[in-house]
């Protein structure tokens, strides 16, 4: 079975070409916007998967964004067809994210193999409101 070995969200990251690390850079975890509704400025998420296990099933990844209030928002989703490696980096750029209110937003992290979606992680973005207005 495959495994989520991390996910995270980061304003940028960088992958070195001769040794394919990578290095995320400035991890989020709130925004502060002037007001709502705000679009927030663009970010990645980064995440790496173990396929040792997966044999040659795909699977697909889906990427939810779960505000405080209302109904989820389907940011993304993915089939992967594991092809001999160990390993699998998945990266996506999420254009500005529209958010409505204050209060924790969620990406979720998601995966089906085989029958239903199964949710593997759960990373918030904490949403302020300025007061400087």
């Amino acid at each position: 079975m495959t495994e989520l070995i991390y996910a995270l969200i980061c304003s940028d990251l960088i992958i070195d070409k001769d040794s394919n690390s990578t290095s995320f850079i400035r991890t989020i975890e709130h925004a502060v916007v002037p007001e709502l509704p705000a679009t927030l400025p663009s970010i990645f998420f980064a995440s790496l998967w173990d396929l040792e296990k997966s044999g040659e099933k795909p699977f697909t990844v889906s990427l939810n964004l779960i505000p405080p209030t209302g109904d989820p928002i389907t940011l993304g989703m993915q089939e992967i067809t594991p092809g001999g490696t160990m390993l699998h980096k998945m990266n996506f750029q999420l254009p500005g994210l529209r958010v409505e209110n204050e209060g924790k937003h969620i990406i979720e992290v998601a995966m089906k193999a085989e029958g239903d979606w199964k949710t593997l992680a759960q990373l918030p973005i904490f949403v302020f409101e300025s007061d400087n207005k």
